[in-house]
């Protein structure tokens, strides 16, 4: 099961894309998810046919994956803002969306004033 711990964990682990595209070993992938998810891949991006045509995550560029991970159930690829995790039982798709850090508060914040709770009017 992949808990927030391990998605915590994929994200701190995995925050620079990969280098070398042969260290994705997306033939493997996209051969171990072919019979419930019709994944192609290209020169410059994958494509998720089996998703409809206006999704977001029907096609991604290459070089923005920072890995490919497998799981008991599923196959996680890792984005530096978000997760795709393939099922490899059925033809499920579920996105988890890296939540936004809080800015910190800077020392001319604190110096002249602007916190947090302030409003732009």
């Amino acid at each position: 099961m992949i808990t927030q711990e391990v998605i915590s964990e994929i994200y701190k682990s995995y925050n620079k894309p990969c280098k070398n595209e042969e260290d994705l070993n997306l033939p493997y992938f996209v051969e171990l998810l072919r019979p419930h998810h019709r994944l192609t891949v290209d020169d410059m991006e994958v494509v998720v046919e089996s998703e409809e045509e206006f999704s977001p995550f029907r096609r991604f560029l290459k070089r923005g994956l920072y890995a490919v991970l497998e799981f008991d159930r599923n196959v996680a690829f890792v984005f530096q803002s978000h997760i795709l995790f393939f099922s490899k039982r059925d033809s499920n798709m579920s996105v988890h969306f890296r939540p936004a850090e809080k800015k910190r508060r800077s020392i001319f914040d604190a110096i002249f004033g602007r916190g947090e709770d302030d409003i732009d009017l």
